[in-house]
């Protein structure tokens, strides 16, 4: 009414060249089902990390009508001369011994310390296992399904340093994103990596 513009336009006449999307995978603290009832995250509460979250479509309870939106929603960015960065929490999920991946193949996808319980460098309960293989394997396979399927242009990586820690310390985190810059389908993706953790382990700011 005032004349101003709003949504995509405004975004347009600031002259940026970026959108940064908060986490758009499925996360857990939002019941898709009751969108009716007042509910708010961020995302950082990781569920499904290769499906669309429900709750941001009009309709969650058509799994192909979330894919076709997020879809939708990329391509008139692009369309709109924008690219787009999907943040991406790698580092932890909502769960941890009740978590898919524990179900999967129990007490490998997690670090965990000698008496079992949950090593905890994000401060949200768990971190994954990046050094091992079939973690490193997923999250870049991960991250190739939404350049290919979805076209994503980039990502921010949630407390990167947490997904080169090893037992030994923190020197793989270099060896891992390496690899990630290194693969053909990511050559042109913009890659920012959160240069610190906040849990155990004392990871400080300029140490990545």
């Amino acid at each position: 009414a005032a004349g101003l513009s709003t949504g995509l336009d405004h975004l347009k006449e600031l002259d940026i060249s970026h959108v940064h999307l908060l986490p758009s995978y499925d996360f857990f603290t939002v019941d898709e089902i009751r969108l009716d009832k007042p509910q708010y995250n961020w995302g950082y509460d990781p569920l499904n990390y290769n499906t669309p979250e429900g709750s941001y479509s009009t309709n969650p309870y058509d799994g192909s009508n979330r894919i076709k939106e997020f879809k939708r929603l990329i391509q008139g960015f692009h369309q709109n001369g924008l690219r787009v960065v999907m943040d991406v929490v790698y580092n932890h999920t909502m769960f941890s011994s009740n978590s898919n991946f524990n179900q999967l193949v129990p007490g490998y996808y997690y670090r965990q310390k000698a008496d079992g319980s949950f090593s905890d460098a994000t401060a949200c309960g768990n971190e994954t296992a990046s050094e091992r293989a079939m973690m490193r394997k997923f999250i870049l396979e991960s991250v190739i399904y939404w350049v290919k399927e979805y076209h994503v242009d980039g990502f921010r990586f949630d407390l990167a340093p947490v997904l080169g820690r090893t037992r030994q310390g923190f020197d793989a985190h270099a060896a891992f994103f390496s690899a990630i810059a290194q693969d053909p389908v990511l050559a042109r993706a913009l890659l920012i990596a959160e240069p610190w953790d906040v849990g155990e382990g004392g990871y400080q700011v300029g140490n990545f």
